[in-house]
């Protein structure tokens, strides 16, 4: 119990008497014994967050509390009955076929948390079982299957694809735009046509909806201003990573349809076109803005998502098979050239080969160091040799021309695609 309880008291920054105490208001510590137990539960759980002070039977009080109120507290938690609205933490057993003790403890469960979210906490815990599992030679069965390698590697990648999701899930939710919330204007009373009217003959109230009006133009303009500034590329992102970045600029515009079409929203519009004021035409302008930028980021992701399947083994640390798959991600790109109404430019097309490359200079390092366990040198010359002949590309410019050299019926486009490739990768 008190390896637990110190456990929580440092994740928490907690004193150790205050879990204890917190933790002995339970009605029962049945939980504990179950988690102990040979054959036991696998996990239990523990909630910091805000709860209804217990009752007399747990045996001491909370001054100036009364019944009925609620305080911030650690608890015991079902989260099947409880609402997590705080920080959830819990211990999980690695094997149940054994009773926990004072000396296996520490071997047989380890603590997880999800302080900063459910995504977040579920990230976590999938994060530290992975080094694990790549680190593990003996696969059982699969070692004897001819493909029990390629097996483990396409697992290896879908795992740490979700896990990827879910970070990007944070990512995009953190994108969300959020405007002004208007707090002194009633729009309850603005609902109907003869409502509307009324308020736009009170000149009071026709200023104050420019002044709202005015408020998310500014605001919706400045996102628009951060979004066609100059992208930063990350030299090790791969092909996905595109991908990921139009699913989060059409979440973040889709929040500004949003909002436009909320009843408050419509409500100031209306009324300000019945009063005929001056800023509904700036507000068209910036809607007819937002939704190019809507239609565009759907566009994209609609047609980007095509290279998700195919640029898989790209992720996978086998330059034989990246060398295989590379006529299918040629035929994709050069579909999204032709039919993509927004992606056929030279810098959107140059970004994703100069990522396709990134991605074959990450898998062939990761199978030169079998996923980063050991170094280059660590080889025998041997091995190294063998390894150095299978791989053909030498560097970023080299791999870059091969991947354009399917675009030579576009003789005209290679010149501007060659020229955006060399600014980005400077002097060679």
């Amino acid at each position: 119990h008190m390896y637990m309880i110190n456990i929580l008291a440092d994740r928490l920054s907690l004193a150790p008497s205050s879990v204890e105490d917190f933790i002995l208001d339970a009605p029962s510590l049945d939980a504990f014994d179950k988690f102990f137990a040979e054959g036991g539960s696998k996990s239990i759980f523990f909630v910091f967050q805000e709860a209804d002070i217990p009752g007399i039977e747990c045996g001491r009080s909370y001054r100036g509390l009364g019944k009925g109120r609620t305080t911030l507290r650690l608890v015991l938690a079902n989260l099947s009955e409880t609402c997590l609205m705080g920080q959830c933490c819990f211990f999980v057993r690695t094997r149940n076929n054994i009773s926990v003790t004072r000396e296996n403890i520490h071997k047989v469960s380890f603590l997880r948390e999800s302080l900063y979210g459910l995504l977040n906490g579920i990230e976590n815990t999938f994060s530290c079982i992975l080094p694990a599992l790549d680190a593990e030679q003996h696969q059982g069965v699969l070692n004897k299957l001819r493909h029990g390698e390629k097996f483990k590697n396409n697992f290896m990648f879908t795992i740490k694809n979700c896990l990827g999701s879910l970070d990007d899930l944070q990512v995009r939710y953190e994108d969300i735009v959020h405007l002004t919330e208007v707090t002194d204007i009633d729009f309850s009373k603005v609902t109907c046509l003869n409502d509307m009217k009324a308020a736009a003959a009170d000149l009071k109230i026709v200023r104050r909806f420019e002044e709202i009006l005015m408020t998310w133009y500014q605001e919706i303009d400045q996102v628009l201003l951060e979004t066609d500034q100059l992208r930063r590329l990350d030299d090790s992102a791969g092909p996905l990573s595109e991908l990921e970045h139009w699913k989060r600029m059409s979440q973040k515009f889709n929040s500004v349809i949003n909002h436009i079409k909320s009843s408050e929203c419509k409500a100031v519009i209306m009324v300000l076109n019945i009063g005929k004021s001056k800023t509904i035409k700036m507000w068209r302008e910036l809607y007819a803005k937002v939704t190019d930028h809507v239609n565009e980021a759907k566009d994209n992701v609609k047609f980007l998502g095509t290279l998700e399947k195919v640029c898989q083994p790209l992720y996978i640390s086998d330059p034989v098979s990246i060398i295989k798959s590379l006529q299918n991600v040629f035929n994709a790109i050069h579909m999204i050239y032709n039919v993509s109404l927004y992606y056929n430019t030279d810098e959107k097309i140059a970004i994703l080969f100069v990522k396709i490359t990134n991605q074959m200079l990450n898998s062939c390092r990761a199978y030169l160091t079998e996923n980063g366990q050991c170094q280059i040198w660590d080889h025998n010359p041997e091995t190294l040799t063998q390894k150095m002949q299978v791989m053909t590309c030498r560097d970023r410019l080299q791999v870059t021309c091969a991947l354009c050299s399917f675009l030579h019926i576009y003789n005209s486009y290679l010149p501007k695609m060659y020229c955006v490739l060399l600014e980005y990768f400077g002097t060679i």
